[in-house]
Order: structure tokens, then sequence, then C-alpha cells
């Protein structure tokens, strides 16, 4: 099946205009990630409000120790810790009951060998004890540690912070961006595939019940028009993502400090193949199973689970990242619709030999090529049928002829 390339870059070039003044991709490059960016501020300065609020603790302390300790850790707190004897207790307990303190700390020798603390609070579910938590782990830990004769300074070092440095044996620093940024990608993969892949889909839908398509099928072929879609569409998705990685790093600039990612092209280039490989890969089938639909209600249930299928490595994303080197990870990683998503979890999560690198990218293309010449074929036999959508056994015979 011959290809003009001037046919298709015309197809391409007319998809990218189109779908870029349309409301969907506005909506979906503009508003959705401004919705994310606002629920996660809201979020975040939910947390921050939360973390901030004063709170006033009454603490009973049987250790006679603790108590300083604990009022030590907290002073750079919000929370205020007030001693009284156990002769208060039921008092105390009417005063947390009537909103005068946020809690009652009980804090005996029993409790403290069986690690567990009460504490005693009006309502379990609307409370935030951060902070207390912390205090109190740090002041336990110090209460048993001058409990065994240990001086200040000997508790200090003993309690010193540790900090782990992975380095590789050439003696380089473990990069957070050979970690994330694989991650990164994967995520940005099921997202455009999500949202531009089913935009594609739906406009073949609606071209097919339009009849548009018979104009253009009069004059390009259907390899010419199908490859035109795709190159358009991931296009369409690079800017978007563009755009998404823009706002993401000026956001995540404000709060971190960029460089310490040291990113690589040995870091970048992989991912970004494998995004591409993938995206192809994806959009080929949407475009396929738009062309097989009558409507966008009246694709079947088995037509939904065939878009669904490459994503299958996502559900089992904490397995794959756990051992990304495990047998049945890598068989995922040689089938080329589990490739894309299999290996962008694996690079994050271990070093892969560039010779598998290679190998699984070089099956991936083989099978963007074949999936786009089969897609062509059932593309063209099946996108002048308006008025039904075509059963798997249909689908079948279509590429057997």
């Amino acid at each position: 099946m011959l290809m003009n390339r001037k046919n298709t870059m015309k197809v391409a070039s007319w998809e990218f205009i189109k779908n870029l003044k349309s409301p969907t991709f506005l909506i979906l490059t503009f508003i959705f990630p401004l919705i994310m960016l606002v629920a996660g501020g809201i979020g975040a300065l939910a947390g921050i409000t939360s973390s901030l609020e004063e709170q006033k603790i009454a603490v009973i302390d049987e250790t006679g120790q603790l108590f300083d300790i604990l009022e030590s850790n907290l002073d750079s707190t919000p929370v205020e810790v007030i001693l009284i004897s156990s002769g208060q207790q039921q008092e105390a307990r009417e005063d947390v009951a009537e909103g005068l303190y946020n809690g009652l700390l009980h804090l005996t020798e029993e409790n403290l060998s069986a690690g567990s603390v009460s504490y005693y609070v009006k309502d379990s579910r609307d409370q935030n004890t951060g902070h207390l938590s912390g205090a109190l782990r740090s002041a336990a830990i110090t209460y048993r540690l001058e409990a065994l004769g240990l001086s200040s300074e000997e508790i200090e070092e003993a309690t010193a912070a540790v900090s782990l440095q992975t380095l590789s044996l050439a003696g380089e620093e473990a990069s957070l961006a050979a970690l994330f940024m694989p991650l990164a990608i994967g995520m940005l993969l099921i997202f455009s595939v999500m949202f531009s892949g089913q935009v594609l889909m739906y406009g073949v839908i609606k071209e097919k019940r339009n009849r548009i398509v018979e104009i253009l099928l009069s004059s390009i072929t259907s390899l010419e028009l199908l490859m035109g879609k795709l190159i358009g569409f991931a296009a369409l998705g690079l800017l978007q993502i563009l755009i998404w990685l823009t706002v993401a790093l000026l956001v995540a600039g404000s709060f971190f400090d960029l460089r310490q990612l040291s990113l690589s092209p040995a870091d970048l280039v992989p991912s970004v193949m494998f995004f591409i490989g993938g995206y192809l890969l994806f959009s080929s089938l949407f475009a396929t199973m738009g062309a097989t639909m009558k409507d966008a209600e009246g694709g079947s249930q088995t037509q939904g689970l065939v878009v669904l299928v490459p994503m299958i490595p996502l559900f089992a994303s904490g397995a794959i990242i756990i051992t990304p080197n495990a047998a049945w990870v890598k068989i995922l990683s040689f089938i080329p619709i589990f490739t894309p998503v299999t290996m962008l979890m694996r690079l994050a999560a271990t070093t892969v030999p560039w010779w598998e690198i290679t190998l699984t990218f070089i099956i991936l293309l083989v099978a963007v090529v074949l999936f786009i010449i089969l897609g062509a074929r059932i593309f063209s036999r099946s996108i002048l049928q308006y008025e039904r959508t075509l059963s798997f056994i249909e689908i079948r015979r279509m590429l057997k002829k």
C-alpha cells in the first residue's frame, strides 16, 4: 500500500489545526491542569493550615520526667502542653468535651513500656496529631536513653539522623532525574493516550457518521488518511505535553531547586523513545477502533477492553517497580502492546541494559508499523460502513482478505 507523503502531511496539518482550536483540546490542555493545580493547592493549603492550627493539650505525667522533654520538643510548634495532676483527670476530660482542651494525654510507665500512650479527644475523626506524635516519639526515646544512664550529649549523638546516599560503583550519586523522569513520562503517556487518543477515536466516528470520509477517500488512500491523523495528533499531543511540562516546571521551580535533578540525555532519551513509540501504537489502536464503531455509544464492551489492554502493566505497577528484573516483567517488556508502559516503569526502577532497551524499542517500532498497516486495512474496509458497529469476527475476516 503506497503512501504519498504530501497528502499525509496535508491531513496531519488539517487535523492539527482543526483540533488545536477545538474546545475539547483547550479544556484538556488548560482547564484540566488548572483544576488539578487548584485542587492540589487547596489540599496543600489545607495541610499547611492544619499544621499551623494552635492546640492546647492537657498532660498527666506519672513518669515525672517526660513532660519537660515533651514541652521542649514542642517549643517551635503551635501545640501548647499544660501539666495537670492525676487528680484533675475527670475535670480535664470534661474540659476536652467542652472544647477547652484539644485533648488529654496520659503518660505512664506502663504505657511507655507497651509502646502505646493514651490520648483522649472529643472526636477521633477530627484530629491533627502530627506535631504531637513526632514530639512524643522523640521524647520517649530521650526518656528511655536517660533511664539507661546516658548523658544529654550521648543521647544527641545516639539519635542523630542518618541519611542514605546511594552511589554507583563508579562513585556517582544516584540522579533524581533517572528515578522520576521515566515515571513522569509514563504518566504523561497514560494521560495523553486517555485524552488525545479518545479525541482521535471520537473524531473518526464523527467523520464516519457525517460521511466526510467519503470525500477524503476519493482523493487519498486510507493509509495516507490514517498516517496523517496519527502524525497530526502526535504533534498535538507533544504540544499538549510541552505545555503541561512547562507549567509543572514553573510551579515546581517555586518549591524545589530543579538543578538537583541533574537531567542528562542518558536519562531522557530512552524515556522519550518509548513515549513516542507508545503514543503512535496506542493512537493507531484508537483510530482503528473508531473506524469500526457506529457511534461512541455503539462500541461493544470487547472493543472497550481492547483499548484498556495496553494499560495492564499500569495495574501491576507496584510489582513491576519492586521486581523490575523478574522473568515475567522482562517477558512483558518484549510484548509490543505492553512494552511502552512496562519499560518506562523499569527505567525508573532499575538500570536496564542497553541491549535490552534497543531490542525492545526495535520490536516496538516494528509493531507500530504493523499496527498502522493492519489498522489502515481495517480502516479502509470499515470506515464506509456507517450503519453498524463491526464485530471482532468481521474485523478478523477483513485482516485475512
